[in-house]
């Protein structure tokens, strides 16, 4: 049950994050789609971006499966 709510409190903490993450994502690939002339930090952006939103993924899969093994959902 503890290792339950830990995890859900590393989900929802990691999507509090994601979100922030899909802004700075959208903005950056705003400025790559102008044809600015030194894109370098956008693209770090867009990658940061997108390994913070694979772990949020991962860890809602991950708190899901603890929650459904553990019986918590009946």
């Amino acid at each position: 049950m503890k290792n339950l709510r830990i995890a859900v409190s590393v989900t929802f903490t990691l999507s509090l994050i994601s979100v922030l993450a899909l802004i700075f994502q959208f903005l950056a690939l705003a400025d790559i789609a102008q044809n600015k002339d030194d894109r370098k930090l956008e693209w770090y952006s867009t990658g940061i971006s997108f390994i913070i939103l694979g772990v949020f993924v991962i860890s809602t899969i991950l708190t899901l499966e603890m929650f459904f093994r553990n019986g918590e959902w009946r």
